[in-house]
């Protein structure tokens, strides 16, 4: 494999300057691929637009690519039924007016919390069920969408790299079994990983924080302009009792379809359920009876084609949409969509063109054999967050650093759980803060947020967290 050198970090470098100043997303990502296929081919600005420009249909050669893209497409489409057929404001009234559940800013925000960790299987699902399910009241209550794309993504990231039943487990405990299959290491791969997630505490910090944000009403940096901003437009109290009280149609409404049965919660939960419900069932088929990754794509595609097909199927005989109707609304959908799906494709090349550089490996590699005992779990924490926050993968980072961190371990005499929980840790931290993480992307569409202000907000309060979990790990290293 060609050697780059510094040239392998200066993509995401550009791409992630880029992105944070001039809050283009789709902007940066191409200049940073235009960049990254320069240096591919030899500094030739002429081939590093033909590689840039061929690489962009290159991402559909994938059928993974291709059936998360058109996942994205989909989703916008269920999104669409739920809300013109009622479903959304069924649900609101339900958990508002009906049953009391939600009475303010804090239920909502923990109900998002739940949602999003109850549905730990796959994480785009988990993230878009969650943002549907909470937007409209995050808007009554005067809850901004980033601070809702803040619960909602770190919640998702830090249980999904939990759970260990789910696509992440099942990656992880792969990389483990190579470890095992060398000499490396002994043991079950699920008895090593669930042992080592004890130390993600990356994941268990986050979730902490959450829960502090939420019921002490504390906010600092750009969140904290972003909750007075939401709260100054017309979401105090006054404003929410008027709604309540008016019997004139929130602007929301105006798209729902009058018709009797257009009144009810079953409209959100019959999409949604049988959506996520055909998930595990895909991902243990195409997983030969086991979860993993390679089915990941493919299960959420299965998904939302089911879902899609009982929509049809239920819509239809309520009498709710005809044929027409149907297919209109959910074209509407796919369209709010094309937005997101460009940055996902974008985001993908943007993975492979980082893989041709060779970005992580070169990232482990200039800063190997240059640290002492005590701070090797702290070193493997630090290490794949940068990497993380480079790349925009977790799953790349923990391939590439959990071997090194089990390796690195085994020569400084640290358990080997310490170094894989820290890898882990350190691999979500990059997802939640760079700007050309997917499930950033995901968790920017799900709440309506602008993605570059999702990362603004989000970025203070994950480097707080990381800078904890650091404290941890080095207190470890030292102590063992």
């Amino acid at each position: 494999m060609q050697d780059y050198g510094i040239w392998t970090i200066i993509t995401p470098v550009v791409t992630i300057i880029l992105a944070i100043c001039t809050r283009q997303v789709i902007l940066s990502l191409l200049i940073g691929i235009l960049v990254g296929f320069t240096v591919i081919h030899d500094h030739n600005i002429l081939l590093g637009i033909r590689g840039t420009l061929e690489g962009i249909i290159d991402v559909f050669k994938s059928s993974g690519n291709a059936k998360t893209i058109i996942f994205m497409l989909m989703i916008g489409g269920i999104m669409r039924l739920v809300v013109v057929t009622g479903g959304v404001r069924a649900l609101v009234r339900l958990l508002t007016n009906k049953t009391q559940i939600i009475k303010g800013r804090k239920g909502v925000q923990l109900l998002a919390m739940i949602i999003t960790s109850l549905i730990f299987i796959e994480s785009s699902i988990n993230q878009l069920v969650s943002g549907a399910s909470t937007k409209a009241l995050a808007k009554k209550y005067g809850v901004p969408p980033e601070k809702m794309s803040y619960i909602i993504q770190t919640a998702c990231v830090s249980v999904c790299s939990s759970a260990m039943i789910n696509g992440w487990g099942a990656a992880m405990m792969g990389v483990i079994g190579v470890q095992i299959s060398q000499g490396l290491i002994t043991g079950e791969p699920f008895d090593i990983l669930a042992h080592s997630m004890v130390y993600n505490i990356m994941a268990w910090f986050s979730l902490a924080s959450i829960l502090f944000y939420i019921f002490s009403n504390v906010s600092w940096g750009p969140m904290r302009k972003a909750e007075m901003r939401a709260q100054a437009i017309n979401y105090s109290a006054d404003a929410i009792t008027a709604t309540e009280e008016s019997e004139e149609p929130e602007e929301d409404d105006k798209d729902i379809i009058n018709h009797p049965n257009c009144h009810t919660s079953l409209n959100f939960f019959i999409p949604i359920l049988s959506t996520i419900l055909m998930v595990p069932v895909a991902l243990y088929i195409t997983g030969d009876g086991e979860f993993s990754k390679g089915s990941g794509s493919t299960s959420v595609y299965w998904g939302v084609m089911f879902g899609t097909a009982v929509s049809f199927i239920w819509f239809l005989l309520r009498r709710v949409m005809n044929v027409d109707t149907f297919f209109k609304e959910l074209y509407i959908g796919y369209a709010s969509m094309i937005k997101i799906s460009s940055v996902m494709i974008l985001a993908f090349l943007m993975g492979h063109v980082s893989s041709d550089l060779n970005t992580g490996a070169y990232i482990a590699q200039v800063t190997s054999g240059v640290i002492a005992p005590g701070f090797s779990v702290g070193f493997i924490f630090l290490i794949s967050a940068v990497m993380s926050l480079a790349t925009g993968t977790s799953w790349g980072t923990f391939a590439i650093m959990i071997p090194i961190g089990v390796q690195l371990g085994i020569s400084v005499g640290m358990p080997p759980e310490y170094m894989i929980g820290a890898a882990i840790a350190g691999s979500i931290f990059g997802d939640m803060t760079s700007p050309i993480s997917s499930d950033a992307i995901v968790a920017s569409m799900a709440t309506d947020c602008d993605h570059i202000e999702h990362i603004r907000t989000q970025m203070p309060y994950a480097v707080l967290t990381a800078s904890f979990a650091l404290a941890v790990y080095l207190w470890l290293g030292f102590t063992y």
